[in-house]
């Protein structure tokens, strides 16, 4: 078989530069489907200040006349106007899985500088299957979400600290921008206060939010030595990230 993949080079992911057409509704041929597709495990793709990132998708698609080719490219916004668009690297490795399947590996790359704040949420993959006997499917086949990476601090204080009395646990939410590429304070966001035993493990305490500046801060009562930590969990645009455990001794 033959397959090819629309290789791709852009300033930023929210400039439309493919030179393949761009991703319509779904339209199907003869018996030519596409029976899956994941892009990066089917798991969120967090990116820090790396300058350069590579991730796979992999499609798989069926027809007994075999391909003639199968192209796959992601796009975020509307299929008939997208506002952001990445080809795939190279041609894609394909494997015949038997006399009707194939599976291809798709590389995709970005680097430093190609994207901004805004291509961070929701992404698809389009796929374009095309059989040797004139048969296709080509759809949106799979979704995944591109993140900004987060980083977490925490300090619990007094330590030691005598049993009844307050520990005040004070951090920072911290979340890099691909527009500049360095970590700044994020606000306003819920963030989780845990705690475990030299031995268990961490269980939410309470919810903290993050202030206007990013800042954590609050009090418990000192009942038993542990470790103290700072959990964000995410959101759409944003990776999840865990402080280091503070340990505080409780005498």
């Amino acid at each position: 078989m033959r397959a090819t993949a629309t290789a791709t080079a852009v300033a930023s992911l929210t400039v439309l530069c493919l030179s393949t057409s761009p991703a319509t509704a779904e339209t199907r041929l003869g018996d030519t489907q596409i029976i899956s597709a994941s892009v990066n495990g089917g798991k969120p793709l967090v990116i820090g200040t790396d300058e350069r990132v590579t991730f796979t998708a992999t499609v798989t698609a069926g027809d007994p006349a075999g391909f003639d080719h199968i192209d796959a490219w992601l796009y975020r916004g509307p299929a008939a106007a997208p506002t952001g668009a990445l080809g795939a690297f190279d041609k894609p490795p394909c494997t015949v899985v038997d006399a009707a399947t194939t599976r291809c590996d798709f590389w995709f790359t970005m680097g430093d500088g190609w994207w901004q704040n805004a291509d961070a949420g929701a992404w698809r993959l389009y796929v374009d299957a095309e059989a040797l006997d004139g048969d296709h499917h080509r759809k949106a086949a799979a979704s995944f979400t591109l993140q900004r990476a987060s980083k977490l601090t925490v300090d619990a204080a007094p330590e030691p600290v005598t049993k009844g009395k307050p520990i005040t646990v004070t951090g920072a939410l911290s979340r890099v921008s691909w527009n500049d590429f360095t970590y700044h304070r994020y606000a306003n966001q819920p963030v989780r206060l845990q705690f475990r035993t030299p031995t268990g493990h961490y269980t939410t305490v309470k919810t903290v939010t993050a202030g206007p500046t990013g800042h954590l801060r609050t009090v418990v009562t000192a009942t038993r030595d542990g470790y103290w930590r700072y959990s964000y969990p995410g959101n759409t645009t944003t990776g999840p990230a865990n402080a280091p455990g503070d340990y505080v001794d409780v005498r």
